[in-house]
């Protein structure tokens, strides 16, 4: 984890020192900084496995995949060129997936042994135009779980517990009898959980994301 990712999540790292959504990645993209690839890796790494694992990618597979997809970004890293208007970070990364995934195929299919029919439900045949969809969806759900696991170590069981019952669409009055609180209790811890995860997300976003 960087220096200042600790700062931040003590609150002692000022937003306005940041180059905000291009941190990471610009750092990453100088070959000499190896504790900023080591960061990348950290967050992408999981969130690939996730889409491979979204895109019906068989487990035994997808390790070696993983590995292959971040030697591809990290060659191609220095190289790449933040338009906005033209491509997102998560297109970029998403063709580089789905190319990876297409280029195994072929080779499992060239070589034999009946393993390529694993791959019919999966990434292949997701058409180009959608792969921006499919990483932006998962991109959310892995930031969102990501800082799910933190803010689980801040506040109380309880608390917690309101907000997972109010995800899954338990009304107030109905999770205060559950947990034996006051419905008041209910709205302020939901709300001070909701807030905190916003900005664990709002900071996520600004160390390690382009938008």
């Amino acid at each position: 984890m960087s220096v200042c990712l600790e700062q931040k999540q003590k609150g002692l790292c000022m937003e306005e020192n940041w180059n905000t959504h291009q941190t990471l990645i610009l750092r990453a993209q100088n070959p000499d900084d190896a504790s900023a690839w080591d960061d990348f890796v950290k967050y992408y790494e999981t969130f690939i496995k996730m889409v491979l694992k979204k895109s019906n990618i068989p487990f035994s597979e997808a390790d070696d995949l993983v590995q292959d997809i971040l030697l591809k970004v990290w060659k191609g890293l220095p190289g790449y060129e933040y338009r906005r208007e033209k491509a997102k970070f998560r297109t970029w990364l998403g063709t580089i997936i789905r190319n990876t995934v297409i280029n195994h195929y072929k080779k499992v299919k060239r070589t034999g042994g009946g393993k390529f029919e694993i791959f019919e439900n999966s990434i292949l045949n997701i058409k180009e135009s959608e792969i921006e969809k499919v990483i932006k969806d998962e991109w959310i759900k892995y930031l969102t779980k990501f800082a799910m696991d933190k803010i689980e170590s801040i506040f109380s069981g309880q608390a917690i517990e309101v907000f997972k019952l109010s995800l899954k669409g338990n009304s107030g009055r109905d999770i205060a009898t559950a947990l034996s609180i006051t419905e008041e209790s209910v709205f302020v811890l939901r709300s001070r959980v909701k807030s905190r995860l916003k900005k664990e997300i709002d900071s996520l976003r600004s160390e390690i994301e382009f938008t």
